[in-house]
C-alpha cells in the first residue's frame, strides 16, 4: 500500500472526486472555502480543486486550522459509517419506544431509505426493526409490571403497543408467559 508521498497531487484529487475508500487514511483534504477536512470517500458535495489541500494526518489539518466532517468523521480512527446508522437508530427506538414509529418517521429522523436501514439493522443486531423494538417495547413493559401497579392494557399502551393482543402476542413470545403471570410473579 502506496504512504501519502508516494501518492500525486493528480492521483489524490481524482481519489477525491470519485469517492474512492481505498485512499481513506491515507491522506485528508481540507475545503478552504469551508474550513473542514474530509476523508477521500466523503460523500459530501465534491470541492472545487483550487479551494482543495491535502493533509498526510489529520492532526495536520486540524493544526492548519481545518475543522472535521461531520459526515465521514476524519478525526475517527475507525470510520464505520453503517454501525454508526444502527446505533443511531437503536438509540432512537430506545428514546421514542412508546411513540408510534412508522418507516417515513424513521427516514424523517435518520435520513435513509428504511430498506437501507433495515438490511444493515439486521446485520449489525441479528434482528429486524420491528423485532429490536418489540423488544424494547416488552422490555419496558416488564420493568413496569415489577414497579408499578397500573393496569396491563395501561402497561401495554403506555409502551407503545397499538393493541393488547399484540402486547400479549409479543410477551408472550419474548417471556415465554402471559403479562398476567409474570405480574403475579409466574413469569421467572
Amino acid at each position: 500500500m502506496k504512504d501519502s508521498k508516494e501518492i500525486s497531487e493528480n492521483e489524490k484529487w481524482q481519489a477525491v472526486i470519485s469517492c474512492i475508500d481505498s485512499y481513506d487514511g491515507l491522506f485528508f483534504y481540507g475545503v478552504k472555502t469551508t474550513g473542514i477536512f474530509c476523508r477521500p470517500s466523503c460523500r459530501a458535495k465534491p470541492p472545487i480543486r483550487e479551494n482543495t489541500v491535502f493533509f498526510d494526518r489529520p492532526a495536520a489539518a486540524i493544526k492548519a486550522g481545518f475543522r472535521p466532517c461531520k459526515k465521514c468523521r476524519p478525526d475517527q480512527v475507525v470510520f464505520q459509517p453503517d454501525l454508526d446508522l444502527v446505533k443511531k437508530a437503536k438509540e432512537f427506538l430506545d428514546t421514542n419506544y412508546n411513540q408510534s414509529i412508522d418507516s417515513k418517521y424513521i427516514i424523517k429522523e435518520l435520513g435513509v431509505s428504511i430498506n437501507h436501514l433495515a438490511r444493515l439493522f439486521k446485520q449489525h443486531t441479528g434482528f429486524t426493526i420491528t423485532e429490536y423494538l418489540a423488544k424494547v417495547r416488552v422490555d419496558k413493559a416488564i420493568e413496569l409490571l415489577g414497579l408499578s401497579d397500573e393496569k396491563i392494557i395501561d402497561i401495554a399502551y403506555m409502551t407503545g403497543f397499538k393493541s393488547l393482543s399484540n402486547f400479549y402476542k409479543c410477551f408472550k413470545a419474548l417471556t415465554r408467559c402471559t403479562p398476567n403471570a409474570y405480574k403475579k410473579g409466574r413469569g421467572d
